[in-house]
């Protein structure tokens, strides 16, 4: 990227990440400067390490209608709770079975297995994920 200073890069890596990505208005400023320091390092620069995103989740699954069904609810119920996430669906076989005995869809959160090859209502996996995150 040829971009020049720091402002008009963050501007420029938030636009690209929020093309696949939904990211909250309040943590706007923290991707923001996340991205940047990555970019940092991707060129060579030194950064400052700092975590910004603390939560992670991961629906387990091959791409089967429940499973796509989760991946949709979990990520409403980010955007309903505000919550900032690394947020991935993780669709290859051996990815899913780096995680032990699962059975599809399950539901990670911060590397637990919280709902192992169950489909839940919104509304139950809103109570699971709000319990989670406490």
């Amino acid at each position: 990227m040829k971009l020049g200073n720091e402002i008009e890069i963050k501007r420029s890596l938030l636009k690209k990440i929020k093309q696949q990505n939904w990211i909250p208005d309040s943590k706007t400023e923290e991707y923001s400067r996340a991205l940047l320091n990555e970019y940092k390092k991707s060129i060579g620069e030194k950064v400052d390490e700092e975590k910004l995103v603390e939560t992670s989740i991961r629906i387990l699954g091959l791409g089967c209608s429940a499973c796509e069904k989760m991946e949709q609810d979990v990520k409403s119920i980010l955007i309903e709770l505000n919550i900032a996430a690394d947020f991935q669906h993780v669709r290859d076989v051996n990815q899913i079975a780096e995680y032990g005995m699962v059975r599809t869809p399950s539901l990670v959160i911060n590397n637990e297995i919280v709902l192992n090859g169950l489909s839940l209502p919104k509304s139950q996996l809103k109570l699971l994920i709000e319990d989670k995150l406490k």
